[in-house]
């Protein structure tokens, strides 16, 4: 997606999915340890490292170097994948649906040929809000 009209970030693909290990490991992480979590075929180390560097340039993770660590940088995320999540979806109610999460929301029942216990279920959710 790119940035949006506020000046925010969003993730490529690639990003994504390194941002998605280090969310699950749940502490800080070096390359080696990021690419373990990857399945077959694993990336290389040299790629791996370089979109680590574009998400600390992009302020998405942050990396320090540990004591009786060696060289190795530790990345740790700088958001949380619910606040990531928030900023993507608002980006796409205001870019797609002028704002209106009705729009929003009428889209993905559309879309998504949700059944008649979803969409029980959503009104539920709903209804606790």
């Amino acid at each position: 997606m790119g940035r949006s009209k506020d000046g925010f970030n969003t993730l490529t693909k690639a990003e994504m999915e390194i941002m998605n290990i280090l969310w699950d490991l749940g502490k800080p992480a070096n390359v080696r340890e990021v690419i373990e979590k990857y399945t077959d075929p694993k990336p290389a180390y040299t790629t791996t490292a370089t979109f680590l560097n574009i998400l600390t340039k992009k302020g998405f993770v942050s990396q320090e170097r540990k004591e009786n660590e060696g060289k190795s940088f530790f990345y740790s995320p700088q958001i949380s994948r619910e606040d990531y999540t928030r900023r993507v979806m608002t980006d796409v109610k205001d870019s797609f649906f002028g704002g209106s999460a009705k729009s929003l929301v009428n889209f993905f029942c559309r879309e998504e040929k949700l059944s008649v216990d979803e969409i029980h279920e959503l009104l539920k959710m709903i209804g606790e809000k």
